[in-house]
């Protein structure tokens, strides 16, 4: 029987990449009080990406980057360039499943939150291979 990868194993293991690569918490909630900077990390999107030979999860994810408060952009640079050091590393998801592809989709939007924090948002996708047909 196959068994897809679950979202709390693959929301972990980008969790555990990015707080061991960059020194700062991801959180999968934030408070209001969380203090800056940090990281927030969200699963979008799941869709299936099956081939001839194996059965294949395409999973979206947005990182945000939370910097601290104040007018200068140069901290919300620092940590989107910490971020996207840390995920040239592939994530740790287990030996059952495969990592077919792991790529950034880019830098989506940065803006100025109503805390007067810097806000950058990030997408990367993960090809995940499940498991394989055999006739």
């Amino acid at each position: 029987m196959l068994k897809k990868l679950s979202f709390i194993d693959f929301y972990k293991a980008i969790q555990e990449k990015i707080e061991s690569k960059t020194g700062l918490r991801c959180y999968d909630d934030i408070s209001q009080d969380a203090p800056s900077p940090f990281y927030y990390a969200e699963i979008v999107g799941l869709r299936p990406e099956n081939t001839k030979t194996m059965y294949v999860d395409v999973f979206t994810v947005f990182v945000h980057a939370i910097a601290e408060p104040g007018g200068s952009s140069i901290g919300i640079y620092k940590l989107i360039q910490e971020l996207e050091e840390a995920m040239t590393e592939r994530i740790d998801i287990g030996e059952e499943y495969w990592i077919l592809e792991q790529t950034s989709q880019g830098l989506q939007r940065i803006q100025t939150d109503e805390t007067n924090e810097k806000h950058a948002i990030l997408a990367y996708e993960f090809k995940i291979c499940y498991g394989f047909k055999i006739k």
